[in-house]
């Protein structure tokens, strides 16, 4: 993956993840050298899609595939989405 075409995150501290009925808080995803590679994943889906949804999730992993070990907080949460087919909302901490 070139991180050249991802959105730059300086910004970001981390992201808050909302989601269910009742758009509750699902979890957070913070912004750790080991993790960035996820974050800004994360952060492009959100930013192109308004929210993570199953279609965006796709593309999401398919991001990650070769991210290693680096986009394993990211794919557990893309997974997630897929396996419970609903969306999360995004909210960038900063």
């Amino acid at each position: 993956m070139d991180p050249s075409t991802l959105p730059n995150i300086d910004h970001v501290r981390k992201l808050l993840l909302y989601g269910g009925p009742s758009a509750q808080f699902q979890g957070e995803l913070a912004k750790q050298p080991d993790q960035e590679i996820s974050v800004a994943v994360l952060y492009q889906l959100a930013l192109r899609y308004g929210v993570i949804s199953p279609t965006a999730a796709r593309e999401g992993l398919t991001l990650l595939a070769t991210a290693g070990a680096a986009g394993d907080a990211g794919r557990a949460i893309l997974e997630r989405v897929l396996a419970e087919g609903d969306f999360l909302a995004v909210r960038v901490m900063r």
